[in-house]
């Protein structure tokens, strides 16, 4: 057994690594390239504007993904030698997916014409539904699961050249801001396609017409979980929207020159977690004692490299925020706010881990309820916090919670008191 482990991870595992990788190093690239461009021809303002767009676009998104790129992962993962099954459970997903963009496209239409604020700006808010569009085509959940990485690694490459190429020859002025996110969707959109082609002459599925049933049977039965992925989304994207609404589309694009950088290392510790997903998952049906020893070997290796890069950003964070074009008038303030905001990725670190060791144990009753309470805390306390302290205090405050976050989810699965393995190695036996 140790030696079919071994053999696994050295090879298989390294290789789908180093093929997914490369793609989501795309990812954490193309912002970096993006930025300074955005910042340079439209100013911190509009920066502000565009991010407020994708905020709400990718807490959107999280109503039409469902539960697919946990749950749909958890199903085809286990389910991968099973035709039928992955046809039933493709089928099924999407077509609720479908149901389920209309009705958050029809909710984009209200806020738009109804609050002045999205009012205002409305073509860059119309424009920036494009990015929902494109995710509701995303099949990269059907490809985590059955550990197809290389085709994640095409859509993901396709559609930041699409994004990068759009920006760099079609954003020439001020005004040409509300083009931003509709060149991100339109990246997604082509490339996600693509990837669906692939799928249909690969599997030949037979799309038979799912009934209302089957829709609402998908909706009811993921409706809990799906509501507490709508608030992790909000606590993760919230903040932007917060600082943009109290303290002005300035302070947003500096806010979001500081969200940048952090959310390098929140996309590739997200990247970590998708990849380890359908490995642990699929280790843990079998076993939990090996599929506990592959969630640490992945996790505590993982934050190792992760404290690396977060120290080389903490030395270098000056130079980090001149390439990001931030005037030098505001450079000490924004580095302080950098070097502050660089512990909130080592804490993402730890709880996504525990995070994923929650699903894997079946407690996704005990996760929703943590989730909205931790997400109703977090935006009570921004509030407060934007009100009084501004930046430094929302930086703050998400520190505070998400150590608050770790201590709760270490509580929770009784990692200090208890052999976790040796307990449910007894379960097993039974």
């Amino acid at each position: 057994m140790y030696t079919f482990f071994k053999r696994i991870f050295f090879n298989k595992t390294i290789k789908n690594f180093s093929v997914y990788g490369f793609g989501q190093a795309v990812n954490i690239v193309s912002p970096l390239l993006i930025t300074p461009y955005l910042v340079a021809v439209c100013g911190l303002d509009k920066l502000g504007i565009i991010a407020i767009g994708q905020s709400i676009a990718y807490i959107l998104i999280v109503v039409v993904d469902y539960s697919s790129y946990i749950i749909g992962v958890k199903d085809i993962s286990i389910n991968r030698n099973n035709k039928s099954e992955l046809e039933k459970t493709y089928t099924i997903i999407f077509s609720s997916k479908l149901f389920l963009l209309f009705f958050v496209l029809f909710f984009v239409g209200l806020i738009i014409c109804f609050i002045p604020y999205f009012n205002k700006e409305k073509m860059a808010f119309i424009f920036s539904t494009s990015i929902i569009i494109g995710q509701f085509l995303n099949p990269t959940w059907f490809f985590q699961g059955i550990e197809n990485f290389k085709w994640i690694t095409i859509i993901n490459v396709l559609s930041k050249i699409i994004y990068v190429l759009g920006i760099f020859f079609f954003i020439k002025t001020e005004s040409d801001f509300i083009y931003a996110n509709l060149w991100l969707g339109l990246g997604l959109i082509l490339s996600n396609t693509i990837g669906l082609i692939w799928i249909a002459n690969k599997f030949k599925f037979k799309f038979t017409a799912i009934s209302f049933s089957d829709i609402k049977n998908y909706i009811v039965s993921d409706f809990s979980f799906c509501v507490s992925q709508l608030f992790l989304a909000t606590r993760n994207y919230s903040s932007i929207l917060i600082v943009g609404f109290i303290g002005g589309d300035y302070l947003a694009g500096q806010f979001k020159i500081v969200e940048q950088v952090i959310n390098l290392f929140r996309t590739y510790l997200q990247m970590f977690f998708k990849f380890s997903l359908s490995y642990v998952f699929f280790e843990m049906n079998k076993s939990f004692k090996a599929g506990f020893e592959l969630w640490k070997k992945f996790n505590v290796s993982n934050f190792i490299i992760l404290l690396f890069f977060v120290s080389i950003a903490f030395i270098f964070s000056e130079k980090i925020l001149l390439f990001l074009k931030v005037n030098r008038n505001e450079l000490n303030e924004l580095n302080l706010y950098l070097r502050i905001a660089l512990i909130i990725p080592l804490l993402i670190g730890i709880t996504l881990p525990l995070e994923q060791l929650l699903f894997s144990l079946e407690k996704k009753k005990v996760y929703i309820k943590i989730t909205i309470f931790i997400t109703v805390l977090n935006i009570l306390a921004l509030l407060i916090a934007m009100n009084y302290f501004k930046l430094y205090g929302v930086l703050i405050t998400l520190i505070s919670v998400e150590i608050l976050l770790v201590i709760i989810y270490l509580k929770t699965l009784n990692l200090f008191s208890n052999n976790i393995v040796n307990k449910h190695k007894i379960i097993e036996n039974k």
